[in-house]
């Protein structure tokens, strides 16, 4: 028994081959590569005795090759240094991972290194989380703050979150 093969069934071998080779080859959620998205620099000025406060804030979002997320927040100051009698009584940075508005982790960092240098920087970087599910994955957060001897209590800095990965 012959078989013969024609030009139009090699066609159709290749096709498929070079089909079953692509849904192969395809990689899956677990395979997503690294990726790290940052919101634009975020500015307070905070009016101190002496020198105002400067405050930049930039919040990120990173997954790792291998599958977790975490949050973390790039500080600059400048014109701190106040110290105890004329900086910050109260600074803290809130720092959520979260998906689609559900919060996946969530932590606070004091900010009191400004009374102590009158300009610097600091990255805050929040604990990892696992998952193997894509999409919807930001950074977000807020500051809590509280001027030294000025009578009128402090405030809060809602933060813009970070673009999604």
């Amino acid at each position: 028994m012959k078989i013969r093969i024609t030009r139009l069934t090699s066609a159709a071998i290749a096709v498929g081959v070079t089909a079953l080779g692509t849904v192969v080859m395809t990689p899956g959620s677990a395979m997503a590569a690294a990726a790290t998205k940052c919101s634009g620099t975020q500015h307070k000025e905070f009016d101190t005795i002496g020198s105002n406060l400067d405050l930049y804030i930039t919040l990120c979002v990173h997954r790792s090759a291998d599958g977790y997320y975490n949050a973390y927040a790039d500080v600059t100051w400048k014109d701190g240094g106040g110290g105890v009698s004329a900086g910050m009584e109260d600074l803290e940075l809130n720092l959520r991972l979260e998906r689609n508005d559900a919060d996946y982790k969530n932590q606070n960092f004091g900010l009191k290194a400004v009374n102590g240098s009158s300009s610097g920087s600091v990255r805050a970087t929040g604990a990892k989380y696992k998952s193997s599910t894509t999409g919807g994955w930001t950074a977000d957060g807020h500051v809590k703050w509280d001027i030294q001897n000025d009578g009128a209590g402090g405030g809060t800095w809602s933060l813009g979150g970070s673009p999604s990965i």
